[in-house]
């Protein structure tokens, strides 16, 4: 069962508004560029808990806090659109303006979540940076190095003695000698020299909390020699310039972006071959329970998970899937090519079903969560 603590509920809150937001502003921001009237601006899904026009657009803040949402004039091309308020034949209805505004408005979201993760990692490679000592560019600039367990293979004796990715390795010593940590190497190798007697390891916590802990090493971890089941690094830090900052970050957007692509076909894959895909996927309370979890490593981390959920939140809204943006970019590519009009009344019933398997999904992954 899930236990989460009151700041991590509303951190989670926090950053699924800043999330919505910015993807929701997208499209607004173009379509009123582009001349589009926008009639509602709202985070959240119904009912409302309040609102105010402003203008033309009403912007509302409704009670389940589970996205957002842009509505623009004639955009679904509805029939009360049409016969009540004229969409088929007004100039700034969705489906009246060019198709290439149209296509810019679907576009803006999922670009505008692209964005904030390439201005988070930019910003959080700016200055004082956590790095490697093995990076090949920065490391040789690497100052106050120290040895920090970057992994921690489950069930093993350094999972089993609470040791948690992010741990500071302080001493590692067997009774008669102690550990060179100077390099993960040093470790490894004093370990597989003694890999017969109780190791005592004093670290760090990543909230910074001092422990002791004995354990003993064995086999089954990596072949053919006993080990304590942690992966480790030489970090230090390195002082990176705004000129270093840019390239820097583009490149942690760019690797992001292709992992959580790679991941995200690696589910569809498994889903195709009749494997489980469950423990893969996260709804909000799994997501609510990694940001409790991530907040305790600073904010530099939590920077970064909001810099990966908005990646994954583009990623997936590209989807050429019923109910997303990708969905609806393909229909305006279908409707351009052949120059004819999908009848929007067949559209609404695939987009509602899309909506509605998406929050089925949606229900399965959240009980699943709650489960583990």
């Amino acid at each position: 069962m899930v236990i989460m603590s009151l700041s991590a509920v509303i951190l989670f809150i926090l950053i699924l508004l800043v999330l919505v937001i910015v993807h929701e502003f997208g499209h607004f921001i173009v379509a009123k560029l582009t001349n589009m009237r926008v009639d509602e601006f709202a985070f959240g899904f119904p009912p409302r808990i309040f609102g105010k026009k402003i203008g033309e657009t009403t912007y509302a803040f409704n009670a389940i806090p589970l996205g957002g949402y842009v509505s623009i004039f004639g955009e679904n091309g509805s029939e009360e659109d049409k016969k009540i308020h004229g969409a088929s034949h007004h100039p700034r209805a969705f489906g009246n303006r060019p198709w290439w505004a149209q296509l810019l408005v679907l576009m803006a979201g999922v670009t505008m979540n692209m964005l904030l993760a390439l201005v988070i990692f930019i910003g959080i490679s700016y200055g004082d940076v956590r790095m490697s000592a093995d990076d090949e560019i920065y490391g040789n600039r690497v100052k106050n190095a120290v040895l920090i367990v970057t992994e921690v293979s489950k069930e093993s004796p350094a999972f089993l003695a609470g040791i948690v990715p992010g741990s500071t390795i302080v001493n590692v010593s067997n009774g008669g000698a102690s550990a060179n940590l100077t390099s993960a190497q040093s470790l490894v190798a004093f370990i597989g020299k003694h890999q017969n007697t109780m190791f005592t390891i004093t670290y760090l916590t990543p909230n910074g909390q001092k422990r002791t802990n004995s354990i003993s090493a064995v086999y089954g971890i990596v072949p053919d020699k006993k080990a304590l089941g942690i992966g480790l690094d030489t970090i230090g830090t390195v002082t990176i310039t705004a000129a270093e900052a840019l390239p820097l970050g583009y490149e942690r957007t760019v690797n992001m972006t292709v992992m959580t692509f790679t991941g995200l076909m690696g589910v569809f894959t498994s889903l195709f071959e009749g494997e489980s895909v469950l423990d893969s996927l996260s709804g909000p309370v799994g997501i609510a329970k990694i940001v409790g979890e991530t907040s305790e490593y600073g904010y530099a981390a939590v920077l970064t998970l909001v810099a990966i959920l908005s990646i994954n939140l583009a990623i997936f809204n590209i989807l050429p899937l019923p109910a997303l943006d990708g969905g609806r970019i393909v229909v305006v590519i279908f409707e351009t090519l052949f120059r004819r009009k999908i009848p929007m009344r067949y559209y609404s019933w695939v987009n509602v079903a899309g909506f509605g398997l998406l929050m089925l999904l949606l229900i399965i992954v959240t009980i699943n969560d709650i489960r583990a």
